[in-house]
């Protein structure tokens, strides 16, 4: 007798594999990714790890390490203290986990509310809620502070409050 299963399993080859693998050493980032990424008070590198990109107005090729449309994004953001985007709005949930250093979450119309993350600490931002981060100290000994963002959808849009 066969075993029947409710989801189909798909076989994967190490080649196949081997493309999904993105190594923290060789990730890029675009610098000029959005219209504030270079701005002072606002200069980061936005490394896309996962998916294909927020759509944005302005925003430049996002670089992906692992371009596929699965339903979600995942980057990685460094950045010096005080520094992080403007303020922004999405269409969907937006989850910071902070890896390294500390990070403050700010959110509201006026950025009139905050929290602060220290390593592994975890903010789920809801949709439609203007929201900004930002860099508040580096890991001992490093000049940037390491934050990651998770977001579902396969074209997740953004506006700059």
């Amino acid at each position: 007798m066969t075993k029947q299963y409710s989801m189909p399993i798909v076989d994967c080859t190490p080649e196949q594999m081997h493309k999904r693998v993105a190594r923290f050493d060789a990730i890029k980032y675009p610098p000029n990714r959005y219209h504030d990424s270079q701005l002072p008070g606002h200069v980061r590198k936005n490394y896309l790890i996962v998916g294909t990109g927020l759509i944005a107005d302005g925003a430049t090729d996002p670089w992906s390490a692992i371009p596929v449309k699965e339903g979600f994004q995942m980057s990685f953001i460094k950045a010096e203290p005080g520094n992080g985007p403007m303020l922004h709005n999405h269409d969907t949930n937006e989850t910071f986990v902070c890896l390294e250093g500390v990070w403050k979450v700010i959110w509201g119309r006026h950025a009139e509310h905050s929290v602060v993350l220290n390593k592994y600490d975890v903010c789920a931002v809801p949709p439609f809620v203007p929201r900004r981060f930002e860099c508040v100290e580096p890991a001992p000994g490093q000049k940037e502070g390491l934050l990651q963002s998770i977001q579902p959808g396969d074209e997740p849009k953004v506006e700059w409050v």
